[in-house]
């Protein structure tokens, strides 16, 4: 039962006025209702009786009351789909009863507003039938009071094109909504992926570089007793590694970084040829889009770290190649291979986001001959 009765009604979800909107709303109601002199003065120069006329008089204020209501769409979106239901049936029994009280037949001109209120308030396929019917019902009555065809015509015409004005003023209403609430999710989606950018980017570049710090200090405290020298250089390149991190995390949150390929390799060597693991660096090809050159960078220092946070690694192969329409780099270790997805750790998945923004897919587990293999494949052609 409770879907029958809501399913004629316009959705209306309640949603701040702000005193600008109220005003103009209340300005287009009070317009509106200056059409309905005419009647008041026919009803104020007739002489009904003074119960008619005070039952008349009850039943035109709130017939007012009741249309000011159904006009203000926030109003009624917090009342719900039955108030409006029962606020729409109230503007269409009021007129009728008053008639029937001994009202003038100009007030007959009050289902003009009825229309625009259904209009407004009901499904546009529901608005239109009840609408019709209305002018239809309106032409039947004024030809059994034996109004001329003129007249006849000239009130269902008006029904008509009112409620028509009004079923597309609302669907503007309602589509204007929807692109604003669009715009909204728009700017909320852009806001999320540039939080999730900026975390990428952040953990791209300081797991590499604390990853080393912390490598390099390890170092420098084994060697310190023995070979102070050696221990006071790595000490240098903790320094190095902690300055550039900082350039890069300023660059980075100012939105101006653009990491290059040969300083992800050079940063590669350093940090691997401090943990004593062999380095080796394959490269053939044409030079690279500037965006598939830092994409090759990222996996780079993705892999090498992971090379040295959890291989156990000894040597490492970082291949690059430009063959058949596609770009490939490869990061493979001969240290203890754990399965892994592009899901397994936030390195990884950013590193998916990155590529597949490129439209380029990422391959993360263990390689054939043994150890761990990173592998991104990048298409060149547009």
């Amino acid at each position: 039962m409770g879907s029958r009765l809501t399913s004629p009604i316009e959705p209306l979800r309640p949603h701040e006025e702000g005193l600008g909107q109220v005003l103009r709303i209340t300005a287009g109601v009070m317009l509106g209702l200056l059409f309905l002199i005419g009647p008041l003065s026919d009803f104020i120069h007739s002489s009904p009786g003074p119960a008619r006329t005070a039952a008349i008089a009850t039943g035109f204020a709130a017939f007012l009351v009741l249309y000011a209501t159904a006009m203000r769409a926030g109003r009624l979106g917090r009342l719900g789909p039955r108030a409006t239901l029962a606020v729409v049936a109230a503007l269409a029994v009021l007129p009728a009863a008053m008639l029937a009280f001994g009202a003038p037949s100009s007030f007959a001109l009050l289902y003009v507003f009825f229309a625009a209120a259904v209009g407004m308030r009901l499904r546009p396929q529901a608005a239109a039938v009840v609408i019709l019917l209305t002018a239809i019902g309106l032409g039947v009555a004024a030809s059994v009071d034996g109004e001329s065809s003129s007249s006849i015509g000239a009130k269902s015409l008006t029904v008509l094109a009112i409620g028509a004005m009004m079923i597309a003023f609302s669907r503007q209403i309602r589509v204007n909504r929807q692109l604003q609430a669009a715009r909204n999710e728009l700017a909320r989606l852009a806001v999320t992926e540039e939080r999730l950018r900026i975390a990428r980017d952040l953990h791209d570049l300081l797991g590499h570089s604390l990853s080393v710090i912390a490598l390099k200090s390890e170092l420098a405290e084994k060697l310190l007793a023995h070979d102070p020298e050696r221990a006071a250089a790595e000490l240098g390149d903790v320094q190095a590694v902690g300055r550039q991190a900082l350039a890069e995390v300023r660059e980075a949150v100012q939105g101006y970084r653009r990491l290059a390929l040969s300083d992800a390799l050079i940063g590669a060597r350093s940090a691997l040829s401090a943990a004593g693991i062999a380095y080796e660096v394959e490269r053939a090809g044409s030079e690279l889009p500037p965006d598939v050159e830092e994409l090759f960078a990222w996996a780079v220092r993705e892999g090498t770290t992971n090379v040295l946070r959890h291989s156990a690694a000894e040597t490492c192969a970082v291949r690059i190649r430009d063959e058949h329409g596609q770009a490939t780099v490869e990061v493979e270790d001969d240290g203890r291979a754990a399965p892994a997805a592009p899901s397994a750790g936030s390195g990884l998945s950013g590193l998916a986001e990155r590529a597949a923004r490129l439209r380029g897919r990422l391959e993360a587990g263990p390689a054939p001959g043994g150890g761990f293999r990173l592998r991104l494949v990048v298409p060149l052609q547009p």
